[in-house]
């Protein structure tokens, strides 16, 4: 069965429709669910990854998952921060066995994505271009994780950077989302390493399933309909990785410490200073009736796509929300003075 969208929103739409509709009953480990298998999901425009509903809008989990891959991270404690759940996945309630980030961004011979890189940039036809996760030795002995992704295969054609994700298993209502995301992200920063454009994202599964316990969800997010399409802003041009390095270190002194953090404004290009910014929102936002702090960091963000992920978040009132980042440079410079 092929699935194909140009939005993410609509992609799911018709996810749940193909599941709820055509599922088959299953009673897999975790649970009773409804399973599509072989399936085939095309995103046109991979920089609409985001969700805009009102159920499926994450953003804060996502960029801190992502966050957790690019550092190369298998620490509980690291994802935890942004997805408590996790500890449900760890053997030793230290580290996850099949987190993604040690594999891809790893030493040698696991560090995966720069040599594909230079892969592209040798032989731009390659078909070579794939860089694994599941592994055989995940199989060896139980683990409480493995990696539902078996490889991700990147092909330049047309002058894009085409992409194809193949998973043995993917939850459709937690994993998904989550998902395309990250490995749209991925997309991105291997297509500004190239100095070529995003082409197509595909997304090939194995067993794409519901579980009973979303199946109410799903079809609450299926009565709210359509949504506006507003895609991320474009990666800036050039090679993103210098950039990603302060990325990652920021995140770490956002999650670990205590004082106040930085302005990334002054320091990062603003697309990598708004999701900085969000960084120290969603920290912001773990105290209590922090809504002052958490709307003074807003007024930083460049790019208004973010504001309805933290207006909904927070539940800010829209009021003294409509300062710009420069009205809020020109507040900071009068305090200074």
């Amino acid at each position: 069965m092929y699935l194909a969208a140009d939005t993410l929103d609509d992609l799911l739409i018709k996810v749940y429709k193909q599941v709820l509709a055509r599922g088959v009953a299953i009673k897999p480990s975790k649970g009773d669910a409804r399973e599509t298998s072989g399936m085939l999901l095309k995103l046109s425009a991979p920089r609409a990854r985001l969700s805009r509903s009102e159920s499926r809008s994450l953003l804060f989990s996502c960029l801190g998952e992502l966050l957790w891959i690019l550092a190369g991270s298998n620490r509980l404690d690291f994802i935890q921060h942004y997805i408590p759940g996790y500890h449900e996945f760890s053997d030793d309630k230290k580290t996850v066995w099949g987190a993604y980030g040690p594999r891809l961004f790893g030493k040698s011979p696991n560090d995966q994505v720069p040599r594909v890189i230079q892969l592209l940039k040798d032989k731009r036809d390659s078909r070579q271009a794939v860089l694994q996760l599941f592994d055989r030795t995940d199989t060896l002995e139980p683990h409480l994780d493995i990696p539902c992704t078996c490889t991700l295969q990147f092909l330049v054609r047309g002058g894009r950077l085409h992409m194809l994700t193949s998973m043995r298993s993917n939850d459709a209502w937690l994993g998904l989302p989550h998902d395309v995301f990250t490995f749209t992200m991925i997309q991105e920063l291997l297509a500004r390493s190239l100095g070529i454009e995003l082409g197509e994202y595909k997304h090939a599964v194995g067993s794409l399933h519901l579980y009973d316990q979303h199946h109410d969800k799903a079809v609450r997010f299926l009565d709210e309909g359509y949504h506006l399409n507003r895609p991320m802003p474009p990666m800036p041009q050039g090679d993103p990785w210098g950039a990603v390095k302060n990325l990652v270190a920021f995140e770490r002194k956002v999650r670990t410490g205590r004082s106040a953090m930085p302005n990334p404004t002054a320091t990062m290009d603003p697309y990598w200073a708004d999701l900085a910014t969000l960084l120290t929102i969603y920290k912001a936002g773990l105290v209590q009736n922090n809504q002052p702090e958490i709307k003074r960091l807003k007024r930083r963000i460049h790019d208004d796509v973010y504001s309805t992920y933290i207006k909904k978040r927070y539940k800010l009132n829209s009021e003294k929300d409509q300062l710009s980042f420069f009205d809020e440079q020109t507040a900071t410079t009068k305090e200074s003075t």
